[in-house]
C-alpha cells in the first residue's frame, strides 16, 4: 500500500503530460510557386496559454504569437500555417499555438 501511495504523489507532483495537436491551419500557399526561395525568409512565433483548473488568465497568447510573426518580416508574409495543440497534465494544461511562415522582404 506505501509503494502505491508513493506513487501516486509522484504522479501528483510531477503530472501525467500527454500532448493533443487540434488543428492545423494552412493558407498563402496560391502563388508559392512564383517565390523566390533564395530571397525568402523562414519565420516563427510561439505562444502559450497556462490553465490550471479550468481558470484562464492569459487570453491573448494567439495575438502575441501572430504579432510576433508580422514584427519579424517587413514585406509579405507567404505560406502561412498555424497549429493549435494542448499539452495535458493533472489538474492543468497547457494550450500553445504555433504560427509559421515565409517573409518576402520588400
Amino acid at each position: 500500500m506505501k509503494i502505491l501511495s508513493v506513487c501516486f504523489a509522484y504522479l501528483l507532483l510531477t503530472g501525467c503530460a500527454s500532448h493533443s495537436v487540434h488543428f492545423v491551419h494552412v493558407d498563402g500557399f496560391e502563388d508559392a510557386a512564383d517565390i523566390d526561395l533564395s530571397e525568402a525568409i523562414y519565420i516563427e512565433s510561439r505562444s502559450e496559454q497556462q490553465v490550471v483548473l479550468g481558470l484562464v488568465f492569459d487570453t491573448t497568447y494567439v495575438d502575441q504569437a501572430y504579432q510576433n510573426l508580422l514584427n519579424q518580416c517587413d514585406g509579405e508574409i507567404h505560406a502561412v500555417s498555424s497549429q493549435y495543440s494542448t499539452t495535458h497534465g493533472i489538474l492543468q494544461w497547457t494550450n500553445k499555438i504555433l504560427m509559421k511562415g515565409v517573409c518576402l522582404e520588400s
